[in-house]
């Protein structure tokens, strides 16, 4: 008999994924209180199951929670901001270094997340297109070919999710990212090239710059 995988989410994952959606999506606002009664109610479910839910997004950085004040949406600064692409930066531009010509089946989904930001920015969708940045960067992870790493880059995504809603959503121009994306999977595509990558991924660090000075 074959062995066949079931992944269980409990419903404590599931009710962790439906508020990290409203949280990234902006229809929880940084600093705003998550009453866990009428909320567990809501969503039909226990105290005890939401305690667990905001235990979750608390680890990922998305909750804060106080003892005076309880759980509230995660308020990020321009210093939680940088210290976020700094981290970002250490990981990918190794990353960047490594590919190799081989790599093409990374390249093909770097391609279409590319495509993806770029349709989001002309459609002035800033979620969507943080969605498909993300999704862009956590595929340069993968040319290290390391499973430790990108599971590490993994418990960054929602505080680097927040991040980028942040910056795009207060960077003068988004769209100037889009040729930046587009130059780095150029340059990716082109192995003797390929070393001149990591001054791309540093510079798009720039829009981090732009919401500390805001």
């Amino acid at each position: 008999m074959d062995v066949v995988e079931i992944n269980r989410v409990s419903v404590a994952d599931q009710v962790a994924s439906i508020l990290r959606q409203r949280i990234l999506n902006g229809e929880l606002l940084p600093g705003t209180p998550l009453q866990e009664v009428p909320t567990a109610a809501s969503l039909g479910v226990s105290r005890n199951t939401m305690r667990e839910a905001t235990r979750i997004l608390s680890l990922e950085g998305l909750l804060k929670r106080s003892a005076h004040r309880g759980v509230s949406v995660a308020r990020l600064s321009a210093e939680d901001v940088a210290e976020i692409y700094q981290v970002r930066h250490l990981m990918e531009i190794p990353a960047v270094l490594a590919a190799r010509a081989q790599d093409s089946d990374v390249l093909a989904e770097l391609q279409a997340a590319l495509e993806g930001y770029e349709r989001s920015v002309e459609q002035a969708d800033w979620v969507r297109a943080v969605r498909f940045d993300l999704q862009f960067h956590t595929l340069v992870i993968r040319f290290h070919r390391n499973s430790r790493l990108e599971s590490f880059y993994q418990k960054l995504i929602g505080e680097l999710r927040m991040g980028m809603v942040l910056v795009d959503r207060r960077h003068d121009d988004p769209g100037g990212l889009v040729p930046v994306h587009r130059k780095m999977y150029e340059l990716l595509t082109v192995p003797p090239a390929r070393y001149h990558g990591s001054a791309d991924v540093d510079r798009e660090g720039e829009a981090s710059g732009r919401l500390a000075r805001n």
